[in-house]
């Protein structure tokens, strides 16, 4: 038990002990973290606002080391927590449940069940095979979304074998061993090559070890920006084809962390529900799945997290979600369309399967007010990096009035009012595809998490006026920030000193900043680079160099720098070979990295010397000129 408040330290002692655990106590987070690192614990129990370390900072702490990943943490906190928050502290800083104060013997015992039962139903379900039926893969992608899961989801039908890798909730990689789905048949079925092109192409992808992307490179049949393209298609393709399977079987496998690939699938689940129904579901699917619902009313969902996802709605679809207003049943949205039934129902269906729509027995009409368009994202430069960190500062320093901006005495439905503008402007879809390292993608989840967790509070008058009373009798909740602001700050000055070429004092920042934020991958990257240029013929430099970039690279093999900075590392050591694999990897990631393609083009200018050289980029490279 690891909380400052002495009284509810010896109550939960005495609870405990009495339910025949044995039980330490600790009056101040580091203490209790320093126990839990050292010693065997099967539960911990951490006050949410403990001074100097905070409990989901204990929690992040204790969930970095292989010793504390399995250990269920209960939090104890006077805010109401709901499910989905619940399910977002669980992800973001490993909590698996909450304990609201004031408690009863009754509800720790509660408690204490819930916990140890949910350990045992966890570990029973990783190895539960599940039967494939019409409407299995969609449903469980959005259950995957729900719970914001990380795994692998294997699915099986025949002798036909995929792999779907889930981050966080959002399908990022597909696997497959069907061979129509491999890069060259998809580019002879879609008119982009010759089915002789892929043979030759396949042969010499054989002899040389090379991938068969970097072969048709070569061959001058897809620029880098064609194969970029090309292989994001063929990984979500790989996906949206097991919409048509009707048997087979499926299994998840939750994982903490696996290794990640520079391709990457670039919709939300909730786009790839959309296309998958569009391209797969029959008529016959679409009236099974819909027909038990054709008396139900239809509205807009009222939880922002399913509400405002990224399904990309084309004109048509837009207008009959807008038109889902909880005043009509889904047979009457669908005799307004009798020419366009079919395109109708798929987008009903992909909008129910993704939760953006609720159904009720009766008409249930939303207010206007909660309808309105979506904001447009920029694209991810230093300019979004820089409002995310602002924003970021200035939400997670307010309290939860400030927060929605709201007085303490607000007006009915001001705060839903607020928490729909800003959960339209934070939701996590919206930056998908801009690409946010890992860092800045977790800030937008606490961002989004903290407008929730504010929002479900002061919705609710009793909650309301516990914070309220909290604020004015309590210490206010302080969630430290400054560590962010000088990693960035610290970052910002590396990079300016590396323009002016001082290596040795922008590596010294670089190095102060990964120390502030050791997951911020860009951080590791320049720094590595900073390393390395201070001292590029020290053997001890360029290994260390090399060890970071290698770590930057797993946390995101999709920043071109991380590969381009890690073929000259390896140039220096004289490994060839590897150099050449990671100037490719950087021209997958930004096939707009000159300097990526013009060492390509020296190393072939350097083979074609050589007789027996194959000549990598050759045809290419010519036709570039």
């Amino acid at each position: 038990i690891i909380d400052d408040d002495r009284d509810l330290r010896d109550f939960l002692q005495q609870a405990l002990l009495a339910a025949g655990f044995q039980v330490q106590t600790a009056d101040r987070g580091a203490i209790g973290l320093r126990m839990l690192l050292t010693e065997e614990f099967h539960l911990v129990l951490i006050d949410i606002n403990m001074p100097e370390i905070s409990g989901p900072n204990i929690c992040r702490a204790l969930r970095k080391h292989n010793s504390g990943q399995s250990i269920p943490v209960v939090m104890i906190t006077a805010t109401f927590h709901s499910p989905e928050q619940v399910a977002a502290a669980k992800n973001d800083y490993g909590a698996d449940d909450f304990l609201l104060k004031p408690f009863t013997g009754e509800d720790l015992q509660n408690l204490l069940k819930r916990v140890f039962l949910q350990d045992k139903n966890v570990k029973d379900d990783i190895s539960k095979v599940q039967p494939l039926s019409d409407y299995t893969i969609p449903l469980q992608l959005q259950q995957l979304y729900r719970e914001k899961a990380t795994g692998l989801l294997h699915l099986t039908q025949g002798a036909a074998k995929k792999i779907i890798y889930i981050k966080d909730g959002y399908p990022i990689f597909t696997r497959s061993n069907v061979l129509s789905e491999c890069l060259g048949r998809m580019l002879v079925a879609e008119g982009v090559m010759t089915q002789v092109d892929c043979d030759q192409s396949v042969e010499k992808s054989k002899e040389s070890g090379r991938l068969q992307g970097t072969v048709l490179m070569e061959q001058g049949v897809l620029t880098p920006e064609d194969l970029q393209s090309a292989l994001v298609r063929q990984v979500t393709d790989k996906l949206l084809s097991t919409f048509a399977w009707r048997s087979g079987t499926c299994q998840f496998v939750p994982a903490k962390e696996f290794k990640q690939h520079v391709t990457r699938i670039k919709l939300t689940p909730a786009a790839l529900i959309m296309q998958g129904i569009n391209r797969y579901w029959t008529p016959k699917q679409l009236d099974e799945f819909l027909y038990p619902f054709n008396d139900d009313y239809l509205k807009q969902a009222s939880n922002p997290q399913y509400r405002f996802q990224d399904i990309k709605l084309g004109k048509r679809g837009e207008a009959i979600y807008q038109s889902c207003l909880g005043v009509k049943t889904l047979g009457q949205l669908l005799q307004q369309h009798p020419l366009a039934r079919r395109e109708v129902q798929k987008v009903l269906a992909a909008l129910m399967v993704s939760e953006m729509l609720e159904r009720t027995a009766t008409p249930d009409p939303i207010t206007t007010e909660d309808i309105s368009g979506e904001a447009e994202i920029e694209i991810i430069d230093e300019k979004l990096r820089h409002k995310i960190l602002n924003d970021y500062q200035r939400i997670m320093a307010c309290d939860y009035f400030e927060v929605l901006g709201l007085s303490r005495q607000f007006g009915s439905g001001e705060a839903r009012k607020a928490y729909y503008r800003l959960a339209k402007e934070y939701h996590p879809d919206r930056f998908l595809d801009s690409g946010l390292s890992s860092e800045m993608s977790q800030k937008i989840n606490e961002m989004f998490q903290y407008l929730t967790q504010a929002y479900t509070v002061l919705s609710n008058a009793d909650s309301c006026a516990g914070y309220l009373d909290e604020l004015v009798n309590g210490p206010k909740k302080s969630i430290d920030i400054n560590q962010v602001i000088e990693a960035e700050t610290a970052y910002q000055q590396g990079r300016a000193f590396l323009k002016i070429r001082r290596f040795g004092a922008a590596a010294k920042s670089l190095q102060r900043a990964i120390e502030l934020s050791p997951e911020e991958s860009e951080y590791m990257t320049f720094f590595a680079w900073a390393l390395f240029k201070s001292a590029p013929k020290k053997l001890d430099i360029q290994n260390q160099a090399l060890e970071v970039l290698l770590a930057s690279r797993e946390i995101n093999p999709g920043f071109d720098l991380t590969h381009l900075y890690l073929a000259q590392v390896y140039q220096s050591l004289g490994k060839e070979r590897q150099a050449e694999k990671s100037f490719e990897m950087a021209v997958q990631a930004n096939p707009g990295c000159t300097e990526a393609l013009r060492e390509l083009r020296l190393i072939n200018l350097r083979r074609e010397k050589d007789p027996q050289s194959k000549g990598l980029f050759n045809k290419f490279m010519k036709k570039k000129d």
